[in-house]
């Protein structure tokens, strides 16, 4: 039952991926996020979003330029609506009103143009928290220690993925830890694949931006505060009220409307239920509003 289980999910997750490439190449943005639309419902996180289909796709696409499949411009389009879904993602799920002390600086290397894999690794740390700089592509190393330098941030995350990548990255590394308040590093990319290297505890090597933000938590040995999330929460909580408020309904015309039990919406309301998303889109759907706007815990409502 358990490999009839998990291989109904696989299947399930290599249609997804068919349909999203199939949308991307046709050039049809709704069709595409469809896709991750049902994922959402489906209650998959925002890294399983970016590691089993954006990411897939992204390779697959590749793969048929190098292939000479499709042109470039195909290909552009492609990573263009690609990175417009990430950008509607990061609205669901990152919030000022969370923000934590926990600081991240994300950039790509020296040299390296493909920023698509450390944007992702910075809208994780975002997901979570963290106060992020994300510099992009190619940024000059001694632009980068410079930046380092004034921001101070506790944690920094580079994308490394070529062999030139690794010489500018050890360089790097090397001048970062003379600094007096000197950050933890965490590298990821292609190359760094096949590079083992740690450098006193200060360096550390992830294999996908999930692992790197979970890799982040143990070299800062930190944990989410339980208040942090509580006040979230009840400001969730505090949003769905007012709009259900100001449509006149009761909460039993909410759960009717949801297809969720008054108890559900009650606990909500009360900040005392964690939320998945496919609860989040169906309060949104019912309230006429957006998931983004909805788990922004904005006061300042429309009449």
């Amino acid at each position: 039952m358990r490999n009839m289980t998990c291989t109904a999910k696989d299947q399930t997750a290599y249609q997804a991926r068919r349909r999203y490439i199939r949308a991307l190449l046709n050039g049809e943005d709704g069709a595409a996020f469809q896709v991750i639309d049902e994922l959402l419902r489906a209650r998959s996180s925002l890294g399983d979003l970016y590691l089993q289909l954006l990411t897939p796709a992204l390779v697959r696409i590749g793969q048929l330029w190098c292939d000479e499949e499709i042109g470039v411009g195909l290909e552009k389009l492609a990573s263009h609506l690609v990175l417009k879904h990430m950008d509607r993602l990061r609205g669901m799920y990152a919030h000022e009103e969370r923000r934590l002390p926990n600081h991240v600086l994300v950039s790509c290397i020296e040299g390296e143009q493909h920023f698509i894999g450390a944007r992702m690794v910075a809208d994780l740390f975002l997901a979570k928290g963290w106060s992020v700089d994300f510099l992009g592509p190619d940024v000059p190393t001694p632009a980068l220690f410079d930046t380092i330098k004034m921001r101070q941030p506790q944690l920094v995350a580079l994308s490394v993925r070529t062999a030139t990548g690794v010489g500018h990255a050890r360089l790097l590394v090397e001048e970062l830890t003379t600094l007096e308040a000197a950050p933890k590093i965490i590298l990821g990319g292609q190359a760094m694949a096949q590079n083992e290297w740690a450098q006193d505890g200060a360096c550390a090597v992830a294999r996908d931006a999930v692992e790197g933000v979970d890799i982040a938590g143990k070299l800062l040995q930190l944990e989410r505060p339980k208040a942090v999330l509580k006040e979230y929460l009840i400001g969730l909580g505090q949003q769905v009220r007012e709009l259900r408020n100001r449509k006149g309904w009761t909460q039993e015309q909410l759960s009717e409307c949801t297809q969720l039990t008054r108890a559900s919406i009650v606990a909500v309301e009360g900040g005392k239920q964690n939320v998945s998303m496919d609860l989040v889109i169906r309060l949104a759907n019912a309230l006429e509003t957006s998931p983004e706007d909805l788990l922004s815990g904005k006061r300042s409502l429309p009449s």
